[in-house]
């Protein structure tokens, strides 16, 4: 089985797994525990906020733990002041619908001249996505935005999920506010997120209760995995554009009528999003897996349909629901994306049908 699905997950480093196992058994005290079982174990959440704040370039004490990057981009939204919200059509759902359901919301294409041109006094937060989730476009000029965006006095989360692992993060140059992402995008446990917060102290708790981590979020935290974060975050290595610059030439050469998304901006090293006209993305999915390729339809945190991201870039209905995210990893070859486009080329050949399918259906 050739797994093609990183942005999705990635698994745990064994060095992680390694790193995470004192704390399942012999170093179990609970982190808010003043004996030595709990000092322990709160000196490993400490050493996790190091190499978590030493990747991003943060300090220990502007790192909050989270249980996902779900958690932290609502938390980020949830404390926004009254006003209007201002995101892009290209966000993670994981901020479009907090966003949504607070109420004002403004909508702008990812990019610089219509973020700023959106923004006013009336703008309470602007939350944007660093690298895209399906396209894995990078949002332009993100310390411009910022810069900008700070001499009106807006405040600016940036949710980094996908970029931090994959490209150099750092908070400093970036000058957001806030900024979410998680373990398991970049080979750490699942269940584990971060919050960097800029400035701790003016942050309101969205879960209130005991006094962990500073006050900031109440809960007993979930060592093991903040363990593993920390790992995951000390060994961090990009990974190389090799494998998805062959796998799209081979597509290139196929004669298959297809599209790369987002080829005329910057892109994450390893994600490439194409689009089969005429194909039922969701039903090729299940086939390829099948056929030993695990690829996506888009984001793994999507619940099916037409990529309301790629119908807002311009794709035409038909298209988009023909669309495959393949996304490659740390170990994945040159030979492994070779193997890939042939078994996605040669299914599509072998399950072509005449005519347009019924995108109403999605």
């Amino acid at each position: 089985m050739i797994y093609l699905d990183y942005n999705a997950t990635t698994p745990c480093a064994p060095e992680v797994v390694e790193a995470m196992q004192p704390y399942f058994g012999t170093v179990f005290g609970n982190p808010s525990s003043l004996h030595p079982f709990g000092a322990a174990a709160e000196k490993a959440v400490r050493r996790a906020a190091e190499q978590v704040a030493k990747l991003i370039r943060a300090e220990p004490e502007q790192i909050l733990f989270t249980g996902s990057a779900t958690e932290s981009n609502n938390h980020a939204i949830r404390n926004a002041p009254p006003g209007e919200l201002l995101l892009t059509t290209a966000e993670h759902a994981s901020l479009y619908e907090p966003a949504r359901l607070r109420g004002s919301v403004r909508l702008v294409p990812p990019c610089p001249e219509a973020i700023i041109a959106a923004a006013s006094a009336g703008t309470a937060l602007a939350a944007l996505n660093l690298a895209n989730h399906e396209t894995g476009e990078l949002l332009p000029e993100p310390e411009r935005i910022a810069r900008l965006l700070r001499e009106r006095g807006i405040p600016l989360h940036f949710d980094a999920t996908q970029a931090v692992g994959k490209l150099p993060v750092d908070v400093r140059l970036l000058g957001c506010d806030s900024m979410a992402f998680s373990a398991h995008k970049l080979y750490g446990p699942k269940g584990v997120g971060v919050l960097y917060l800029r400035e701790p102290e003016r942050f309101r708790p969205l879960l209130t209760g005991g006094g962990q981590q500073r006050g900031l979020r109440a809960g007993t935290l979930d060592v093991p995995g903040i363990a593993g974060l920390g790992k995951a975050a000390e060994l961090v290595r990009f990974p190389s554009s090799a494998p998805r610059d062959r796998f799209e030439a081979c597509l290139a050469c196929s004669g298959i009528p297809h599209r790369i998304a987002g080829t005329g901006h910057a892109r994450l090293p390893q994600t490439c999003c194409v689009l089969f006209p005429g194909q039922d993305g969701m039903k090729l999915v299940a086939l390829l897996g099948e056929a030993g390729v695990a690829v996506s339809s888009g984001s793994a945190c999507s619940s099916g349909g037409l990529s309301r991201i790629l119908l807002a870039a311009g794709a035409d209905p038909v298209a988009a629901a023909g669309a495959l995210r393949v996304s490659f990893g740390l170990h994945s070859t040159v030979r492994e994306a070779e193997t890939a486009a042939d078994i996605i080329l040669e299914t599509i050949r072998k399950h072509q049908t005449p005519g347009v399918i019924d995108v109403g259906s999605y």
